[in-house]
């Protein structure tokens, strides 16, 4: 999808919602009443961590008739060709454009952490010193402060002057509170050293007594023991590698192989490990229908969202790798649990009454040690080999602009995988050696044999390029917090020594799921190339509010017949 694409579907969108707004005529009161009726009163915004399209490709044989994804299948909409356009697909980014409608380079959520400039130390996505955890003690707290602009939770509340209801429930943090937004009733997380659910004092002062009581009456403890072994017939799992493969984690308790020995509630870090199996989506939909329950959510007139997000799948696909039987397995699960969740749905909220979008925030890079035994260019690029690129680059700025004055500082004042920040604030990089500066930067990291490409601070400001790669890296640029170089690895290169790993511009990290399925929903497969900000404004259409007020993307217009 190019920068054109984008824009002349955004003119598009706004002529004809212009043009249509001055057409209509005045709705009398029996029929806006009915237009009112039509609206879902439950909005639902599922994100699968880590869930790239391919999975439903390669593993459908083993979805259950009766399971989630059989019924997007015959009831649902399925866009097959949704890509998240920003060059780095992290979780915090990832969850940052479901519910805005907007990308990074929008919402400012441009990592999962970034160095902040004015204090000189790392900025996590979701941090907020003025805050406290609540539900755990001794931790500072969470809030969407660095989230630049609304969701379609925010959308909601300031459509119905407060009246409808917005929750967040995951067990990452940034997910929960991403994807509810700023003015949510409450965005619930998994604490995994108390075994807490916990939230932050920017949405209120303690939680609410039926998470209180969870908390007390020790219910995470019901996810303890047991094994986790292989959940469907043999038949369905394709055995990609071995099941004990040298390069697959071997985690504490649960080891590398099947059958998995689950943590018991006495076991040292019980209630971590457990989220790194299925017991964790078991639970994080355990609560997700305990809120929607307590919290009523769905049941009068004002549209209520909940969003919710399956992190386990992630954690399990960094420790196993995306074609492990372990993330097999979890797939299978995973399709069978949602299927519950939809027919609880039905149970608690009605038939016809909510509408559920489902995506996911990025996909996968297979291993690298299972690649090559492919024959694929793939490769595990080392800590050291970053520290030698950082050296390069240091001591070619020395070369061309001279031993820094202040001997205690360096050109490079932070670096990753992805990004180089200089320190602008040094005398020797004033006027035009600043831009020369970025220049030797992105010079020196274009040739590394790692490397794909890089574009320099000055060049994304700039514009001008038309290819598809500069288009990603400017939707994943924000200025206020992104560094002067940025670049990416070559397809198949992985930064680190996690199992597997997301975060390029490249295929198997950006394609995942777009799924509709429920009120105002029209049923099909639609090959038109999207990306999954376009669910909030589609969202906004059904709930007929106002999209988020960052929203950059055009509506889903298939999924709602054309409409």
């Amino acid at each position: 999808m190019t920068r054109l694409h984008v824009v002349c579907g955004i003119l598009l969108s706004f002529i004809a919602g212009y043009i249509g707004c001055g057409a209509a005529p005045r709705l009398s009161a029996a029929a806006a009443a009915a237009d009112d009726a039509s609206r879902p009163r439950l909005l639902v915004v599922v994100s699968i961590d880590q869930f790239p399209f391919e999975y439903l490709l390669r593993m459908r044989k083993g979805f259950a008739a009766d399971g989630f994804f059989n019924t997007i299948a015959r009831d649902g909409a399925t866009y097959a060709n949704a890509h998240h356009g920003q060059a780095f697909t992290l979780t915090g980014p990832g969850h940052s454009v479901l519910c805005s409608g907007a990308y990074p380079n929008t919402t400012g959520i441009i990592d999962n952490d970034w160095f902040d400039r004015e204090t000189g130390k790392t900025m996590y996505c979701v941090a907020d010193s003025g805050t406290t955890i609540v539900g755990a003690a001794g931790k500072s707290g969470m809030s969407p402060k660095n989230l630049e602009v609304g969701t379609i939770g925010d959308q909601l509340k300031l459509a119905s002057n407060g009246r409808s209801k917005v929750v967040g429930v995951a067990l990452k943090d940034r997910a929960s509170i991403l994807m509810a937004g700023h003015a949510a009733d409450g965005a619930y997380w998994y604490d995994p050293n108390s075994g807490h659910w916990v939230t932050s004092t920017y949405y209120r002062p303690r939680l609410p007594d039926y998470l209180e009581a969870y908390n007390a009456t020790g219910q995470t403890k019901r996810y303890s023991g047991g094994t986790w072994d292989l959940s469907a017939a043999p038949e369905l799992y394709e055995r990609y590698y071995a099941d004990d493969a040298p390069f697959e984690a071997n985690l504490p308790v649960l080891g590398r192989a099947f059958p998995h020995p689950l943590p018991t509630a006495d076991d040292n870090g019980f209630a971590k490990l457990i989220t790194t199996s299925p017991r964790g989506s078991e639970m994080t939909l355990a609560v997700a229908r305990l809120v929607l329950t307590e919290e009523k959510l769905g049941l009068d007139d004002d549209t209520d969202l909940l969003c919710v997000n399956l992190s386990s799948n992630d954690y399990v696909g960094h420790a196993f790798g995306p074609y492990s039987l372990e993330v097999q397995d979890m797939t299978y699960r995973t399709d069978r649990l949602l299927g519950e969740f939809i027919q609880f749905l039905d149970l608690k909220v009605g038939a016809g009454r909510w509408t559920l979008a489902l995506s996911s925030d990025h996909g996968v890079a297979p291993v690298p040690e299972h690649a090559v035994t492919m024959k694929l260019p793939a490769r595990r690029v080392s800590s050291e080999h970053f520290a030698a690129l950082r050296a390069r680059i240091e001591a070619a700025l020395s070369l061309q602009f001279g031993t820094i004055a202040d001997g205690k500082k360096k050109y490079v004042q932070s670096f990753d995988s992805s990004t180089v920040y200089l320190d602008r604030g040094l005398a020797e990089l004033q006027g035009e050696h600043y831009a020369a500066a970025q220049r030797i930067v992105r010079d020196i990291v274009t040739a590394d044999d790692a490397v794909a490409i890089a574009f320099t601070r000055d060049e994304l400001v700039r514009g001008g390029n038309e290819t598809e790669l500069f288009h990603r890296m400017t939707l994943a640029f924000y200025a206020r917090r992104s560094g002067d170089v940025l670049y990416c690895l070559k397809p198949y290169y992985i930064a680190g020594s996690t199992t597997a790993t997301h975060g390029s511009p490249w295929e198997y990290d950006t394609h995942v799921p777009v799924l509709l399925l429920g009120a105002g929903i029209q049923a099909g497969r639609f090959d038109r190339m999207v990306s999954p900000p376009m669910i909030a404004p589609t969202l906004a259409r059904i709930a007929k509010v106002d999209a988020p007020s960052g929203c950059t993307v055009e509506v889903l217009q298939e999924a709602l017949g054309g409409r």
